[in-house]
């Protein structure tokens, strides 16, 4: 091993980058560590499965107070505004247990962040790993509580080593599926999002939600899931049985969307105007629903936001290109008159099939599976289609229900009787 400089070691073998050592040098300069005060040498370590290097050290919680920064963004060049990480939630138990220990001197340790200082420089520390510890380290700083913590401190990343090391701290603990999709989609680009903003899905400025949010604000799940099943149907030439499909979530990326994305002309006017009409009908349902006196619920509002309800109607609107009239009914459903909501949630959750349904069942669109996709596809095909009315009744829905299981049975049927 050499000596770089009196406060750290390189272990021999290790090949660094120059603006990792300018960096590196430069942290050592700004931030005097326990270590470094106690005459201890730090060594700079490597991981290999992002290729990125780091230390290990101990700051003290003034520092980590005024320092660091909670809204560390993927690539500053592109936008400053799109955090990388989860929201903060301080409104649990697990995090008010965190600030009483806070409070009591806990040291916490393996607090991951990234010395930057191309933006907002008086915070270099930007953090992609224990932002709600040091949160509660703040309010504990506030109560004059000072003690040291363990900070592993890495240099000159990459976007595609931040998003590895971001997904790797979120996902050792208990994190959403929808933020690792939200790490994974702003690595792939910003196509999806700025499609959400340009429809009305997202304002300007603002990111996929990192889980289901009350405010009806979509997940990147949910934007993948409308896409995958416009073109799913789009194009297709079969149609003797319609299953939507609700993209995976969490580590990796659907293979569905995987497959598309590169083709996706985000431009298409056909694409603009079903997502347009999507972003039409989520905001009229929220605003029916939570305008009114009685029935008043939150899932009712968002209900367009549900998987199963965004996939069948994305594969309806694209199964329905090729009929303009039956696509335009499909889209008229966000021109019902008040006081109705366009879904008619309440109807949707009282129907169901009597000797198949069991009591428990929680009425159409509440749960992700091929038969309520194909059921909640039914309702939108029939109200297109076959209704008198531009409404979802539940006699609607009740017939929408017999309507799948009939062609599911035909279906089953016909397969019973290949090759005999």
């Amino acid at each position: 091993m050499k000596d770089v400089v009196k406060a750290f070691i390189i272990p021999d073998g290790y090949s660094l980058a120059s603006n990792v050592m300018e960096k590196l040098q430069e942290f050592l300069k700004t931030f005097q560590t326990f270590e470094e005060k106690n005459g201890a040498k730090l060594l700079l370590l490597l991981d290999e499965r992002s290729k990125a290097f780091y230390l290990n050290c101990h700051l003290d919680s003034k520092v980590l107070g005024s320092r660091t920064d909670l809204e560390a963004v993927l690539d500053p060049a592109e936008s400053e505004d799109y955090k990388l990480n989860r929201e903060i939630y301080t409104d649990t138990y697990a995090y008010r247990l965190m600030e009483s220990d806070a409070l009591k001197g806990r040291s916490f340790e393996d607090l991951v962040v990234e010395y930057d200082t191309s933006y907002r420089p008086d915070r270099p520390l930007k953090v992609f790993g224990g932002q709600h510890r040091i949160t509660a380290i703040r309010e504990a700083v506030k109560k004059g509580v000072l003690v040291g913590h363990g900070v592993r401190v890495y240099f000159g990343l990459s976007i595609e080593q931040k998003v590895n090391i971001a997904m790797a701290n979120n996902t050792s603990i208990a994190v959403s599926n929808d933020l690792l999709d939200r790490m994974q989609e702003d690595l792939l680009g910003t196509d999806l999002r700025d499609w959400c903003q340009t429809i009305g899905l997202l304002d300007e400025g603002q990111n996929f939600v990192d889980r289901r949010s009350p405010q009806g604000i979509p997940t990147v799940r949910v934007a993948r899931t409308l896409l995958v099943n416009f073109y799913l149907e789009k194009d297709s030439k079969e149609h003797d049985f319609y299953v939507p499909i609700v993209c995976s979530s969490g580590p990796g990326i659907d293979e569905h969307y995987k497959n598309l994305r590169d083709n996706i002309d985000w431009s298409d006017k056909t694409l603009q105007t079903m997502g347009r009409q999507f972003a039409r009908i989520h905001n009229l349902q929220r605003e029916r629903v939570l305008g009114r006196d009685t029935d008043k619920y939150i899932e009712f509002a968002n209900k367009m936001m549900h998987p199963c309800v965004a996939a069948s109607w994305a594969y309806a609107a694209g199964f329905l290109q090729r009929d303009s009239k039956a696509l335009s009914n499909h889209y008229a459903l966000a021109d019902l008159d008040p006081p109705g909501d366009p879904l008619n949630a309440k109807a949707l959750l009282n129907a169901r099939l009597k000797g198949v349904d069991p009591d428990t069942y929680r009425g159409l669109g509440a749960r992700i599976n091929n038969v309520e996709l194909g059921r909640m596809l039914e309702v939108f095909l029939i109200q297109a289609t076959r209704a008198k009315q531009r409404r979802i009744t539940k006699k609607l829905a009740n017939a929408a229900i017999k309507s799948y299981q009939a062609k599911k049975a035909s279906r089953e049927r016909d397969k019973a009787l290949e090759g005999i």
